[in-house]
């Protein structure tokens, strides 16, 4: 569930006249913390994806996600707050973004219901002016289905054999991967798309 969403927003925004304007549009990248604010600041500006918690109510979920808009300006932080000629703005960001995401009348149907501006001193100090929307949307949750649980193959079983049953220590110990002696003295691996 969480998955198509994200790839939704990001399908809804790359597809808008706004997403036409912005460098990058992807899920929040998977880097370090510390590279982060480097890599806004080469991708800017650019808009971000990331999934917030969520709300359950019986049959339905009310996921949640924010939009992180980045702006930067080589003539500085008014113009990456209000934008240019060649240069879209953090406010025009955020106009747009509020503007599209409402207007959807495919797939969730997503509900802007608020934005942020990032007060954060590293982001200025790195020439960049960045702010978020928040959006939600209702779709059903998600159930479980004894035949299909939504998981891929299965495709490999490992096991360790041979432990006292009673001796909590001597588990705890093999647990935390100390393979030292006494440890089982049988191992298991099967792959079952080959058989046993």
């Amino acid at each position: 569930m969480l998955g198509s969403l994200e790839n939704e927003l990001v399908a809804l925004i790359k597809g808008s006249p706004l997403g036409k304007r912005l460098r990058k549009v992807e899920p929040l990248p998977n880097i370090p913390d510390k590279d982060v604010l480097k890599r806004w600041g080469t991708d800017a500006p650019a808009a971000y994806v990331v999934a917030m918690d969520g709300a359950i109510e019986g049959d339905t979920s009310t996921p949640k996600f924010v939009v992180v808009f980045v702006a930067r300006n080589a003539r500085g932080a008014t113009s990456a707050r209000q934008g240019g000629k060649r240069e879209i703005g953090l406010y025009e960001m955020l106009d747009a973004g509020i503007a599209v995401l409402r207007s959807t009348n495919e797939g969730a149907g997503w509900q802007p219901t608020g934005y942020q501006m990032i007060q954060d001193a590293a982001v200025r100090d790195a020439g960049m002016e960045a702010g978020m929307v928040s959006v939600e949307t209702a779709v059903d949750t998600p159930s479980l289905d004894p035949e299909d649980l939504g998981l891929g193959d299965f495709l490999e079983f490992h096991a360790d054999y041979d432990l006292e049953p009673l001796s909590p220590d001597e588990h705890e110990r093999w647990a935390n991967e100390d393979r030292n002696p006494p440890s089982p003295d049988v191992q298991s691996h099967i792959n079952p798309q080959e058989g046993p």
